[in-house]
């Protein structure tokens, strides 16, 4: 195989988040891209080694539609469980590489109710289309995990956002929400670390 053959993690991530969602657009699926890669819709990307997608309704078809998806593409028999809201996920490993696509159920959590209600249609990546979500539920999300998880990289992804969509944000619906979540002093904190545009 010469090195032009050898897909980089990258398109090899791009092409797995591609298979998955266009298998659920197929079967007439709801599905709304959340992580990193919809983060990468609001701000300046930054590589990732999974893609994280939201799936509706839950149940037997979602797991039919990727135990469907042909090799390099591998669904975990084991169903696992998010530990912020606790709802179930799917796994779909893909073979010889580190890059996995991570399904979670729609849940009953009233935030992951809303933000799934307002995902926007936007380009994702060259040529795709795709349900992701809006960026004000980017921040709050992030907000959530950075409290609950301490992931710095969701600090940092949180600042990024704000920073690349100043001016342009729903800033009382992120606050609601906030607040909510218990997040609001670290919202503020982050927003304060932010230089003002000139």
């Amino acid at each position: 195989m010469t090195e032009h053959d050898d897909p980089s993690a990258a398109e090899i991530g791009e092409r797995a988040t591609e298979a998955v969602i266009g298998a659920l657009e197929s079967a007439g699926i709801d599905y709304m891209v959340v992580g990193s890669f919809s983060t990468n819709c609001h701000t300046q990307p930054r590589s990732t080694r999974d893609a994280d997608l939201v799936v509706a309704p839950p149940g037997g078809p979602v797991a039919r539609v990727l135990r469907s998806l042909p090799k390099p593409y591998r669904l975990d028999p084991q169903i696992g469980f998010e530990s912020v809201t606790g709802t179930t996920r799917y796994l779909l490993e893909v073979e010889g590489a580190t890059f996995k696509v991570e399904c979670f159920l729609l849940s009953d959590d009233p935030h992951d109710q809303e933000r799934f209600a307002r995902r926007e249609r936007l380009l994702m990546l060259p040529g795709l289309e795709a349900w992701v979500a809006a960026a004000e539920d980017v921040i709050v999300t992030k907000l959530r995990w950075a409290k609950d998880a301490g992931r710095g990289k969701d600090r940092d992804d949180v600042r990024n956002v704000l920073g690349s969509r100043a001016g342009e944000l729903d800033l009382p619906y992120i606050e609601r929400w906030a607040a909510e979540h218990g997040t609001l002093d670290l919202y503020r904190e982050i927003a304060a670390s932010i230089p003002p545009l000139d």
